[in-house]
């Protein structure tokens, strides 16, 4: 659980100095907590909007088809981007699904 903070941290910190506001839903013990079940964190800046799912590089897999699989049984289509923190790169790799 404390990689998943971190890496929430470091993806907000990232955001946030490159001028984005971001929102995430408040943590609530027990319960999903994902918007949707797909997103973790909106990024807004100006007209744009960033739909962020964050994940480590072991569940890229699962997450991409989690994500793929929403979309298809619910017909929508939203450009999500899967973050993953590379720690000896330290940086983030995205995906846009």
């Amino acid at each position: 659980m404390a990689k998943e903070i971190e890496t929430k941290k470091k993806a907000i910190q990232e955001l946030i100095s490159r001028g984005w506001l971001i929102w995430y839903p408040s943590k609530i013990r027990y319960k999903q907590n994902d918007i949707f079940g797909i997103i973790d964190l909106l990024a807004l800046k100006r007209r744009k909007m960033r739909y962020i799912q964050l994940t480590t590089l072991p569940n890229l897999a699962r997450q991409r088809k989690k994500i793929l699989n929403f979309f298809k049984k619910e017909k929508v289509k939203l450009p999500v981007e899967i973050w993953v923190w590379l720690k000896k790169e330290k940086r983030f790799k995205t995906e846009i699904v």
